[in-house]
Formats: structure tokens, sequence, C-alpha cells
């Protein structure tokens, strides 16, 4: 008779979870208030756990845990004294903290791929679902949001502790309704110190995802104002890995009325730091420098046997077109539109794409790819 194998449990995994409460300097029953709903499985994960990755919510937690109890670092921890956490300082910092650091000391252990992601996994996951939400441009209450979403119903618990009376004789019930109320606030303030260390990690391990709520300012064109702008809008739908070149103009003119409106905003991929070569002009609506002005306009690209012979056209037919030969036109060129504000319908958007997309480093000069690539055309 065939017998089915019994699961075999990983030595490695419980090492690496003792591991972690030790430089933590946690107990088993320390870190269960920060397990949140994992707080009555610590010790199957530790004995009985047979797979190679921890489930995405157990990790969360685990690490939460683990973050929630920080140990000061090595040159600031004075053996002598009784204090065993860190300071509130230092588990604000991101780089150089020792819970970072502490992940880092058990790379061998596999650390990254047992706990790490999976946690990511996680977090990444609540940050999709809060896509739609309100308050994704308010840091404040987006993060009450995002607890809510790890802990559905604390919230709730903890405002109705605050008018909860017990019975007369319940002094049981009123104990333990403290005890877990003082827990649940605890576990509520953990997520919220967990959550920045979250995002360290996910842009070091998690580099081409771009959260919803993540936004850069981009100028405006002829003016000191700056606007709070989408990455995951620049991402996801625009296919723009880089964004130094953005830059946005409020459409004043009626030339393009039809297309772009007067009062619209135009966002724009400058020409500024690219060489000819670089660029492949083609058919499509660009920024162009006409006496002075940046202005709007349809060009169109028209190759004779001599020269190559642009119409710079007005969508709106109350405006001539005028031909200009190209070599004339190229240093007037400010760049290519690739968005507007109103809607897209008669718009050719340009999809630019790099191997390595990063979205992440705004103090560095970057160019963006080559674009107006004949291969990455998506009308829509």
């Amino acid at each position: 008779m065939n017998q089915s194998k019994k699961p075999v449990f990983i030595e490695s995994s419980k090492d690496l979870l003792l591991k972690i409460l030790r430089s933590s300097r946690l107990t088993k029953l320390q870190s269960t208030k920060f397990l949140g709903k994992h707080k009555n499985s610590l010790e199957s994960y530790l004995y009985k756990f047979s797979g190679t990755v921890f489930p995405s919510s157990f990790a969360y937690f685990f690490l939460n845990a683990a973050a929630s109890a920080r140990p000061l670092s090595d040159d600031m921890w004075d053996k002598k004294k009784s204090k065993k956490y860190a300071h509130v300082e230092d588990l604000k910092r991101s780089k150089n903290n020792s819970f970072h650091k502490m992940l880092e000391k058990f790379k061998n252990l596999n650390v990254e791929q047992k706990l790490i992601m999976p946690a990511l996994e996680h977090h990444c996951s609540i940050l999709i679902k809060l896509s739609n939400s309100k308050f994704i441009h308010d840091e404040e209450n987006y993060l009450k949001q995002y607890v809510d979403e790890v802990l559905p119903g604390v919230r709730d618990y903890l405002e109705e502790s605050e008018t909860w009376q017990p019975d007369e004789d319940s002094t049981i019930d009123r104990i333990s309704r403290e005890i877990e109320t003082v827990n649940s606030r605890l576990l509520v303030e953990s997520i919220e110190n967990f959550y920045p260390q979250l995002e360290v990690l996910r842009k070091k391990y998690m580099p081409n995802f771009v959260a919803p709520n993540e936004t850069f300012k981009l100028p405006v064109v002829n003016s000191t104002e700056q606007i709070l702008f989408s990455k995951d809008f620049v991402k996801r739908n625009l296919n723009l890995n880089k964004y130094n070149d953005l830059v946005l103009m409020n459409v004043t003119e009626d030339n393009m009325q039809g297309t772009i409106n007067a009062g619209d905003l135009a966002l724009i991929i400058k020409f500024q730091n690219k060489k000819a070569k670089d660029v492949i002009f083609k058919n499509g609506i660009y920024a162009i420098n006409l006496d002075g002005n940046i202005c709007i306009r349809r060009l169109q690209f028209l190759n004779l046997k001599q020269r190559t012979l642009v119409h710079i056209i007005s969508d709106n037919k109350k405006y001539r077109d005028d031909p200009i030969d190209f070599w004339e036109l190229m240093p007037l060129i400010y760049g290519e539109v690739v968005w507007r504000s109103n809607n897209f319908q008669n718009i050719d958007f340009i999809k630019h794409e790099n191997k390595e997309p990063n979205l992440f480093l705004p103090e560095e000069d970057i160019e963006l790819p080559m674009f107006l690539n004949n291969n990455k055309k998506e009308t829509a």
C-alpha cells in the first residue's frame, strides 16, 4: 500500500525565526503582541512549518514584531544599562537603523526569499487595494486607511473601548478588556511605524513596483508653479520610466481646439538635453518655440528627395498651416506632448521603455530613453 509522504519540517526556517527574535531581544510571548491574527500560530511556524517560504501574511506580521522591538545599534547600546530597545528616533531611521542591519545579517539564512519578499507582497497588495482611496495624497489619512486594511476592525474596537462600561461585578472582564485595548493600541502603533520601513525595503527589493500613492513634483512651463503628479500614472498609462525631462504646460491658445483646448494641462517630454541623432521625429503633437513663446502644434513630416519638409498644423482650421524646412525648425522644437488633462481622443501616445526603470532617484540627472520608437506606438 502506498503511503503519502508526510511534510518534512525545515530546520533552517525555525532557526531563522528564532535568530530574528533573539536579535530583536523579543521572547516568543512578547512577539505575539505584534503578530495580529497570527498571535496563536507562532509555535506552529517554529516547529511544524514545512514550506520553503513563509506565507505572506505571517511574514508581514513577524517582521512587524521584529521592527517594533529593534535593539539599539552596537555603538549606542550600553550593556550596563537595562534599556533593551531603540529610542523612537532610532526607530524612524531608514538606512542605518538596527532593523535593516539585522535583516542584512541573516542573508545566509535566505531571509529575503523566506520573509522579506512575502512580507512585501502582502504590503503591496494592500497598496493596490488603496489605489482608489480619496486620501491617496493625504499622508495622515492614507496611513490610517492602510492600518485599517491590515487590521480590520481593530480601530473600531478601540473606539468602542472608550465608551465601554463593565458590569459592576465583572472585574475579570474589565481587566481582560483593558489588556486587550492596550495590546490593540500597541499593534496599531507598530503597523504605523512599520509602514515606512516596508517602503524602504520595497524600494530596495521591488524597484519596478510603483505605489499608487507615490508622487513627484512637475514644473510648469513659464511658471514657478509645481504640480504633484502620480508616478503610478506615468508608469502605468504612459509607460515612462524616467521623469527628469517631464514638464507641464497650461494651454492658453485655441490653435489646437478640439484636440487640446485652452485651459487644458499638457504633459511634455523636453528635448533640451538630447542630441538630434538620439531623437526619431515622426508625425505627432509637439511643443515648439514660436516667437519666444512655447506653443503646441501638430507636426507632419514629409520626406522629400533633397530635404524634409515639416507642416506646422493648427487643428483649429481658422488658422493656416505653415511649411518649414526640418533643419530650420529643429532647434525650435521644445518637446513632445504625451498627455493632456481632459481626454485622450485624437492624440497618439508614444510609449517609452527602459530595461532598468527607476522612478525613485529624482536628484539624478536622468535622460529618458530614446522615444518615438516605431515599435512602441499605441493609440488611445
